[in-house]
């Protein structure tokens, strides 16, 4: 679901400034003094984290006790059906999760949701576009099935870019709301609908079985935000600890396996732990953000794409309306990246 993160532009924290050439601010290690530092804690809050997967930060923020030091009992809910997981998000049944900007945008601009993002984890799109072995082009699916979830963000936006660059559509295919890329890839294998959308390791049991790779999210879409923490507006405002501790504890933990010498480690821990190839999980490695710092200009692409294809209505806002970097300054100690401003196809209302 993630292509490889581009390289930060000059405005941004590189990886290697911050693993190499960041030692005046003392960034590289766990223990890095420059880090703002957490208050004592006594006893530990809890709290539940969505997501589609856990990203290689959260791991090692787990295994290495990273919430555990911030007071935080961070237990991990694995998401099947994104409608559901939105709805319970805007409910409050759970309070933080980690998953896509676009899902977060979505919502918000189409539900009328105040989600804010506050982190981002993962940059980059590894998606594909595979169809049953009948199919050899994409006008082919026109009138055809598509597996789905949740049809208007994440990867059924992506889905919707693709046919439309080839001229077909959502008027002109069906599609059918069924889960996450393990239940999409499970109706695929069965013949039950026409293509899907997979992200690996996935779309590779898809073609060992037969299915046809018709398209890359990637070369249709760059600097996809693919894995950010969000939440509730109202419930982070209300919890700012709870927020500065997770973000705390994932901005080290991104560092930690960002250096070198633990590269090889975390590939071994994303291959048992998420049962991903060797190359998947380089892949997976390759989309870490330093810092988990979020980039706005990253997430005013994602507004722009949203307005391009009409899932984003007049009037617009700037793309700060849906980001909150106070918890991440707190948090690290650093200056948040500049602002990113309108999207650049904005309309005035």
């Amino acid at each position: 679901m993630r292509q490889k993160a581009a390289n930060l532009n000059k405005t941004d924290i590189s990886r290697r400034s911050i693993l190499t050439g960041a030692t005046a601010a003392g960034l590289s290690t766990l223990s890095a003094p420059s880090f703002a530092q957490a208050p004592a804690v006594v006893g530990k809050t809890k709290i539940v984290v969505t997501g589609f997967y856990r990203t290689p930060a959260f791991h090692v923020a787990q295994r290495r006790g990273l919430f555990a030091k911030e007071g935080l009992d961070v237990e991990f809910l694995l998401v099947r059906l994104a409608p559901d997981h939105n709805e319970g998000l805007a409910h409050g049944r759970w309070p933080l999760t980690m998953s896509s900007a676009d899902t977060m945008l979505a919502r918000t601009t189409q539900d009328g949701v105040d989600f804010v993002l506050f982190l981002e984890a993962e940059e980059g799109l590894d998606v594909q576009l595979i169809a049953q072995p009948k199919y050899k082009s994409l006008p082919e699916l026109r009138g055809k099935l598509f597996a789905a979830d949740p049809i208007d963000s994440n990867y059924d936006l992506v889905r919707n870019k693709i046919m439309r660059d080839n001229g077909v559509p959502e008027s002109e295919y069906r599609y059918e709301v069924i889960g996450n890329s393990s239940i999409r890839l499970a109706a695929f294998l069965d013949g039950k609908v026409d293509a899907a959308m997979l992200q690996r390791p996935f779309s590779d049991r898809a073609i060992e079985k037969g299915g046809l790779q018709l398209a890359k999210g990637s070369d249709y879409i760059k600097d996809w935000p693919i894995c950010c923490g969000w939440g509730l507006r109202k419930w982070l405002e209300a919890n700012r600890s709870v927020v500065v501790g997770f973000t705390r504890a994932m901005a080290l933990a991104a560092d930690w396996l960002l250096l070198p010498e633990n590269k090889e480690e975390m590939i071994q821990i994303l291959m048992k732990e998420e049962k991903l190839t060797r190359a998947w999980a380089e892949s997976n490695y390759s989309y870490v953000l330093p810092k988990c710092m979020l980039k706005p200009e990253s997430i005013r692409k994602d507004l722009e794409l949203r307005i391009e294809l009409g899932y984003y209505k007049p009037p617009h806002k700037p793309t700060e309306a849906f980001y909150d970097m106070s918890y991440w300054t707190e948090a690290t100690g650093l200056p948040a990246p500049p602002p990113a401003g309108l999207p650049r196809n904005a309309v005035a209302g």
